[in-house]
């Protein structure tokens, strides 16, 4: 029976991650499933859907609300900044966050 979920903090600060670049999202893990994170989905059933065995989808949760209050220190105070961060940190830490929620950022399309 898994005890834990992610922390009110950790879920709203990973929505607004995901709104941040909800344009630029791919889903990697599991292709077709009803339920993929996005701003509005669950993301604990997300969590659940994504891994199999109770103590794996514990580990992830942990990890999801540590980075989330990690990140939570790179974070400006406006979202749209999200976009033009330089910092290889957080943006390793970003994607550290995506890859666990079945997630990959892609590129920014380069126009001439």
């Amino acid at each position: 029976m898994i005890e834990m979920g992610l922390s009110l903090f950790a879920q709203y600060h990973i929505r607004q991650l995901l709104h941040a670049y909800r344009d630029r999202l791919r889903l990697v893990a599991a292709p077709g499933r009803a339920l993929s994170a996005s701003e509005d989905a669950d993301l604990n059933a997300v969590v659940e859907g994504l891994y199999l065995e109770d103590a794996e989808i514990e580990r992830v949760f942990r990890q999801l609300n540590t980075y989330a209050t990690i990140h939570s220190g790179f974070s400006p105070a406006s979202p749209r900044a999200l976009l033009s961060a330089n910092s290889s940190s957080r943006r390793e830490l970003e994607a550290k966050i995506l890859r666990l929620l079945g997630l990959e950022l892609m590129p920014l399309a380069v126009t001439a």
